[in-house]
């Protein structure tokens, strides 16, 4: 065998060899979900026809076990309350809203696009559509309030003469949304009102809570003592005193 034999028997093994060789496979990086918690907003950006407006205001909003919920005073609409099933998607909170500060509702669902930061996280909605016709994006800036967590976080609802309770608790916050039916009305109208803020609960289920912003006039800094049980996984009794007397509700989870 000549050198040129040998030199193309070793180009055919080293072609072999390789071949044998796995090629590596390029997986997607998968972003780590947001963690549950609660998150006060620092700013939002609003874009609308080209001009960016910069919004603060005092929101909150809550993650909690597959769940969100926030709530703000809008400067256009007023009270502006909305709750409902929070799905994490690799980097994507899709957000299916089931009750509002009108009631319950359907045939939503938002794609939010969120990216966690050392304080917080940076949210993004684009194409905002509202049913006047307008469109907008929006940039929103929170910051971590607090990742606490305790047995009765979650969404929880409450029916009792006529008025509906919609209550958040997670990452050591709460949040409580209360609509009034009119029975005299014949067109369904109704009042609503939230009010949400800190809560400090014991491992015996007495409870503090602190209300930082409301709807309700004179009720932010003000402060309420509870007495909660956890009947079973998804029902809870929250028990306070009103003018003197004691009122039990029970709440059943959303």
């Amino acid at each position: 065998m000549n050198l040129k034999h040998l030199v193309l028997s070793f180009i055919v093994l080293l072609l072999a060899a390789c071949s044998n060789e796995k090629t590596p496979v390029v997986t997607a990086l998968e972003i780590p979900a947001l963690p549950d918690g609660a998150y006060l907003l620092k700013d939002v950006e609003v874009t609308e026809s080209g001009e960016v407006t910069v919004l603060l205001r005092d929101q909150i909003k809550i993650y909690t076990n597959n769940r969100f919920m926030f709530a703000f005073m809008n400067k256009e609409i007023g009270i502006d309350v909305g709750a409902g099933i929070a799905t994490w998607d690799n980097g994507v909170m899709v957000e299916v809203p089931t009750v509002n500060h009108n009631g319950s509702v359907e045939g939503y669902s938002f794609d939010v696009a969120i990216e966690e930061t050392d304080s917080g996280f940076v949210q993004t909605i684009m194409g905002m559509k509202y049913d006047d016709g307008r469109s907008l994006d929006m940039v929103e800036t929170w910051n971590t309030a607090s990742i606490a967590t305790s047995p009765y976080d979650g969404l929880w609802h409450n029916v009792k003469d006529n008025v509906f309770t919609t209550k958040m608790i997670g990452g050591g916050h709460f949040i409580s949304l209360q609509r009034t039916a009119s029975i005299e009305s014949q067109d369904n109208q109704s009042s609503s009102d939230f009010w949400f803020g800190p809560i400090d609960i014991t491992t015996a289920g007495q409870a503090i809570e602190t209300v930082m912003t409301s709807s309700l006039e004179g009720y932010a800094e003000t402060q309420q003592s509870l007495q909660l049980v956890l009947i079973d996984q998804d029902h809870f009794s929250q028990t306070l005193t009103v003018n003197g007397v004691k009122v039990t509700e029970i709440y059943t989870r959303l």
